[in-house]
């Protein structure tokens, strides 16, 4: 997995591209390390170029939420590819996590 940030002054959008597992967890906490420092209002983890994401990276982006609900910040997940929003609906992800398509 890779990523790139797009700060504003509230919001911080999380680019990730590729696929995201059990393996990306270091980078994955570093990327909300990094968004979370900039002090903005509001994470947005951007999906539209990751093609796959394992049961890990549901945990994470959980782990993310549950985060972001104790230190006072917004988390949401955008743009899932077909693929990834599919599996979002098995597990009812959307009742958790803030789920957008822009």
């Amino acid at each position: 997995m890779d990523y790139s940030l797009l700060p504003d002054k509230k919001n911080v959008k999380c680019i990730m591209k590729g696929e995201f597992t059990f393996s990306d967890h270091p980078t994955f906490r570093s990327m909300i390390d990094e968004a979370v420092k900039t002090g903005a209002q509001t994470i947005q983890v951007d999906l539209a170029n990751v093609d796959y994401v394992d049961s890990a990276g549901l945990g994470m982006f959980l782990v993310a939420q549950e985060r972001a609900q104790s230190e006072d910040w917004t988390f949401r997940i955008s743009n899932p590819r077909e693929r990834v929003k599919t599996m979002f609906k098995l597990v009812k992800l959307e009742t958790l996590i803030q789920v957008v398509d822009e």
